[in-house]
């Protein structure tokens, strides 16, 4: 019974059916405990895995990839309440924003969506976040993860002084740093002392959940 929930709710999320994922999610919550919330929450990570799988395939694309992380998110909504009051624990503190002079946000919400979805507290800088902003935001939050985006060749170069900022203030070594956007490279990340490149969303989640069990 408890598997059946849990793949009709994969299944409809994978349709991009919101409606039926919404009420799947909520058969689960008054299931009283026969599906638990982290069951529900590894389904959806699950079902977000395919979907990252056939983005990166190329047999869906932007659309699919933006719609499903809406669906995501609108049932983890549902879920992390419950996730709060119950035994389970999110994952780890993420912090991310676009770096300063750039104001695209579509990337860096996807993959909040995602991360989210994934289990992790994922607090949001916003865009044209100033390099004392990330810096202030580790010092605050002590997240695992620092994550910047960037999607103008023109505002690079922030990435590397943030990351300056870091060894500057010796917090470099307290923190993993994953960048991402249209821009980038993994071979700029490797020149700016990052410690991952994320082409999408789902990677960039695969990245840090991998990171967590090292």
């Amino acid at each position: 019974m408890a598997n059946d929930i849990l793949e009709k709710m994969k299944s409809s999320l994978l349709d991009l059916d919101m409606d039926a994922t919404i009420e799947n999610v909520n058969s689960i919550i008054r299931s009283d405990g026969t599906v638990s919330v982290q069951e529900a929450i590894d389904a959806i990570s699950e079902a977000l895995q395919v979907v990252g799988k056939r983005f990166q395939d190329g047999d869906w694309f932007l659309t699919e990839l933006v719609y499903s992380g809406e669906i995501a998110k609108a049932a983890m909504e549902l879920l992390s309440p419950l996730l709060a009051v119950g035994t389970s624990q999110q994952l780890g503190t993420i912090a991310v924003g676009t770096v300063a002079g750039d104001l695209h946000d579509l990337g860096k919400n996807i993959f909040i969506n995602f991360a989210r979805s994934a289990g992790f507290e994922v607090i949001d800088l916003g865009v044209d976040v100033a390099k004392e902003k990330f810096i202030g935001a580790v010092k605050e939050h002590s997240p695992l993860v620092l994550g910047m985006s960037c999607l103008l060749t023109v505002t690079a170069g922030e990435i590397g002084k943030v990351i300056e900022e870091l060894i500057n203030q010796g917090l470099r070594d307290k923190i993993k740093v994953i960048i991402g956007g249209a821009c980038l490279t993994a071979g700029f990340a490797k020149d700016v002392d990052a410690d991952a490149f994320a082409p999408d969303a789902v990677t960039g989640t695969d990245i840090i959940r991998k990171w967590i069990t090292l």
